[in-house]
């Protein structure tokens, strides 16, 4: 009798894994950026920032650090100095982040708020006067993963054209 038990276990076994093997789809835990590419014409030199916003908000830049600076060492059997841990933000996150890549190019990350299908470009001089402002249509296309699992996205890069004022 033992054996017709076994055989019955491995039966209700295999029957209940049936559903769930082969039917579904298993996406990895990945995590991947998808970006918008804005290219500056004319007087990029007068630019000092690049601004894009959509209905979901406007960017906001990303903080320039510098060159690195070397790590402190710590003696052993010193007590190592320890900082406060940072505090849960307050606000929503912003729905695009933006740093210049070079003297013309700009490269904003999105949030994952979901993707704008309209955008307006601003360029900024240092004083935050708008030297240049154009509304864009943006259309996206799968550039990596899958349908099912979704994957990074691109659109075509916008040029915002600034004259010489």
């Amino acid at each position: 009798m033992k054996s017709g038990w076994r055989i019955l276990g491995t039966s209700l076994l295999v029957a209940m894994g049936l559903p769930t093997t082969g039917c579904s789809v298993i996406c990895p835990a990945v995590g991947y950026a998808s970006v918008i590419t804005v290219n500056v014409e004319g007087n990029a030199a007068a630019v000092d920032e690049v601004q894009l916003c959509s209905d979901q908000g406007c960017s906001e830049r990303l903080p320039d650090y510098g060159p690195a600076v070397p790590m402190k060492s710590v003696q052993p059997g010193l007590p190592s100095p320890t900082a406060p841990s940072p505090a849960a933000p307050s606000t929503p996150p912003v729905a695009f982040l933006g740093t210049r890549t070079d003297a013309k190019t700009w490269t904003f990350s999105i949030s994952q708020r979901g993707l704008p299908k309209h955008v307006t470009v601003r360029a900024l001089a240092p004083n935050k006067t708008v030297l240049a402002e154009q509304e864009n249509d943006l259309v996206w296309t799968r550039v990596g993963g899958s349908e099912q699992c979704g994957g990074p996205v691109t659109t075509p890069a916008i040029t915002v054209k600034v004259g010489a004022k």
